[in-house]
């Protein structure tokens, strides 16, 4: 196998039928990497079956030939004969285009002279480094509230005021920090970073207001909810936080969608002009992207079932708002039957009635109370508690979001354009042979396996920039498992307090009760 026979790094590669569906798309057209200034052409050739035995889906353990390639280079010198890709990195190295080919020699070099020991906790400073720039417990700084007044003159628009409660860098803020936005606004600051950081941890947005929704308070609160969940969980990312549109989104007082049509700003993917480092080949580990693969397989059905938990706790805060209903209408039936009773025991028969009268005063009391408190869980549940929930969803979502877009994007021309190279090299070595050849067409041909050469070059080195940006995101998604210890942690507060709360209640009013009379004597 060859470091060309798999250009995904992180899953198997392209078939054949289905190489020329993506080459034209997602390919990186700003890469500035060294063009190559001389040509070896000296290039043995490859079978077409090496370069078509591949499988669909994330890299597997016998799929991934570019793993293999990358730490079984120091095989070459051993036999050439048996892996003739090799000798494709060596050629591609010499002609003048350094990059990621000399980086990859230069990690194999490391990686025999480092100790397993060494490249592992290389490897565990490098993550723990990362999961430490992203802390998803810390306080939310951006505040989204809905402003009363509508705009729009057929179709009404809700308005929010959006506040940033720290400076942020690098800008210049109005005094009360304030700017107003609209839902759209979100939406281009959503696609924006998409373009930017399609490999990275991007929330989804609460669904668009439709028809009759509009006016649908509920509605339009947890729009309100999500609004804000989605600019903060962006603000405590280590990357997005400091991308220049997320700042200009929180403090460009102008109307948004009027300065979109006058600025002229940058989306390209945030790879460009970037080149991957050797330190970071060689530290990868292939149990790396077998964790990567894990956590797809199961990242639908971890979303589905902590969906279910948030709705079942849904469903029980609005099942204590009835209770709560309830209660308060137990209360008014007490103060009617109170007023009624006392006329199918008169006084003259027996005194006790009185004494039995006087304790519906307790009962009424303690109905009040139980049912303020009662409310106030209903409230603490929504506003505290639920958000918890809701808030590991949206992370859950932005991760399903990075897998689905790493299958669509993630894949290259590699493949292809080893073909045409290993094409153009028989041409070329034919072409010798004959004494009429043409020169024009023989250096045509030469600058067209230098251009494919060094397209193969910028190629790699976004595979491999795709597999460190990964990587960074899966390590920063690791905090995210604290936010399972806080939501439980708030659900078993707030009900051993309330439950203490009602039983202390329910205590009172029973040693009050007591006291009422049953019998005559």
């Amino acid at each position: 196998m060859d470091l060309f026979d798999e250009p995904d790094p992180w899953r198997s590669g392209a078939t054949k039928s289905n190489v020329h569906e993506y080459s034209s798309e997602w390919v990186s057209a700003t890469a500035k990497l060294p063009k190559s200034s001389e040509l070896d052409t000296n290039i043995p050739r490859v079978s077409l079956s090496e370069l078509d035995n591949r499988n669909q889906g994330f890299l597997t353990e016998s799929a991934d030939a570019l793993e293999h390639s990358i730490w079984n280079d120091a095989m070459i010198k051993k036999d050439k004969k048996e892996q003739p890709f090799k000798d494709i990195v060596g050629n591609i190295t010499a002609v003048g285009a350094p990059g990621i080919l000399e980086d990859l020699e230069e990690a194999d070099k490391k990686l025999v002279t480092d100790s397993e020991g060494e490249t592992s906790e290389d490897l565990n400073d490098w993550l723990n480094s990362v999961k430490k720039t992203f802390k998803p417990l810390s306080m939310d700084i951006v505040t989204v509230e809905e402003l009363p007044d509508k705009e729009g003159i057929l179709f009404k628009h809700t308005n929010y005021q959006v506040k940033h409660l720290v400076d942020l860098p690098n800008t210049e803020t109005s005094k009360d920090r304030t700017v107003i936005r609209r839902y759209s606004d979100f939406v281009w600051l959503q696609d924006v970073l998409l373009r930017r950081y399609p490999f990275r941890l991007i929330p989804d947005l609460p669904p668009k207001k439709i028809g009759s929704q509009n006016n649908d308070k509920t509605f339009l609160e947890r729009r309100r909810q999500g609004l804000t969940r989605f600019i903060n969980l962006v603000m405590k990312h280590p990357v997005l936080c400091n991308d220049d549109l997320v700042l200009t989104f929180l403090t460009v007082p102008a109307d948004l969608s009027g300065w979109r049509k006058q600025a002229s700003y940058d989306t390209s993917e945030e790879f460009s002009d970037k080149k991957i480092t050797s330190n970071f080949m060689r530290i990868w580990r292939k149990e790396l992207s077998d964790q990567w693969n894990e956590a797809d397989a199961s990242i639908e059905k971890t979303v589905e079932t902590w969906m279910r938990i948030t709705i079942v706790l849904e469903r029980y805060q609005r099942r204590i708002r009835q209770i709560a209903h309830e209660r308060s209408l137990l209360s008014s039936f007490v103060e009617d039957f109170s007023q009624n009773v006392n006329k199918l025991y008169p006084v003259e028969q027996s005194s006790t009635i009185v004494d039995i009268h006087s304790h519906f005063g307790d009962i009424k009391k303690h109905l009040g109370t139980t049912c303020d408190l009662i409310n106030k869980e209903a409230t603490d549940t929504s506003e505290e508690l639920i958000p918890k929930f809701r808030i590991f969803i949206d992370i859950l979502l932005s991760l399903r979001g990075l897998f689905e877009r790493y299958k669509i994007m993630a894949t290259n021309n590699v493949p292809l354009l080893q073909r045409r190279v290993e094409i153009n090299t028989e041409k070329l070595k034919s072409m010798r042979d004959k004494a009429d050849a043409s020169g024009v067409e023989y250096d045509r041909i030469t600058v067209a396996i230098q251009r494919d050469k060094k397209s193969i070059n910028e190629e790699l080195n976004r595979a491999w920039l795709i597999r460190e940006c990964i990587l960074e995101e899966f390590a920063i998604f690791q905090a995210t498992q604290f936010l399972i210890s806080r939501a439980f942690q708030q659900w078993s507060k707030l009900n051993a307090n309330y439950l203490g709360l009602n039983l202390n209640e329910w205590e009172n009013l029973t040693e009050k009760l007591t006291e009422m009379p049953t019998s005559f004597e």
